[in-house]
């Protein structure tokens, strides 16, 4: 009986670690429970729920294709290739030749690259308060439980619904241990965690 127990504890935790290594729960979903830090939570928020939002069912409105690639992704149901396959078609259709361009170079830098976390929104909570830097975005800390000591090269994929531009987001510094990132970013955007694809997932 002690052995069946053993052996079931260690299939259970081998079913955990091939979950996580593709930042995916049990249930298909990427893990989320991204929070801003407790310092900074009276200030800023990290929405998790987006699609309960009205940006998100203006989004759903203009931009269906983006707004349905964002739930994929947060259930599991999208990696980023096929995610690139909806920004090259959102490219082919874009007029402004700046937002063009930038949505063509997120495509050429998300190569390689594998989502940890599903699409959340930031938001600013109390304007009086928050602060702006000098590029008029805000810095902030972030937990993100999935940040684990083997994932390199780890950035944040972001949209402005506002402005429709896509912009890769190098963080301002990264603390692995206390799975935190400190970032600079604009109010109500879009972002997702990224990292180097790791070998057994790259395709």
């Amino acid at each position: 009986m002690k052995m069946a127990k053993k052996f079931m504890a260690l299939a259970l935790a081998a079913v955990l670690s091939v979950g996580s290594a593709f930042c995916v729960s049990a249930d298909g979903s990427r893990t989320k429970n991204i929070t801003v830090s407790q310092e900074q939570s009276k200030i800023y928020e990290v929405i998790q729920k987006i699609q309960e939002t009205e940006e998100f069912k203006e989004l759903t409105a203009d931009v269906p294709a983006v707004a349905d690639a964002f739930q994929k992704v947060g259930e599991g149901k999208m990696d980023v290739a096929e995610f690139t396959d909806v920004l090259k078609a959102l490219a082919a259709d874009e007029k402004n030749e700046t937002l063009k361009a930038a949505i063509e170079e997120v495509v050429e830098k998300l190569d390689g690259k594998d989502f940890v976390t599903g699409f959340t929104q930031f938001k600013v909570l109390d304007q009086a308060k928050a602060v702006k830097n000098a590029d008029g975005k805000y810095e902030v800390e972030i937990a993100v439980p999935s940040l684990t000591d083997d994932l390199e090269n780890v950035q944040l994929l972001c949209y402005n619904k506002e402005t429709k531009e896509w912009t890769i987001v190098e963080p301002i510094s990264i603390d692995k241990k206390n799975k935190t990132i400190k970032v600079a970013l604009e109010d109500l955007c879009y972002f997702t965690v990224i990292a180097d694809a790791k070998a057994d997932t790259a395709k």
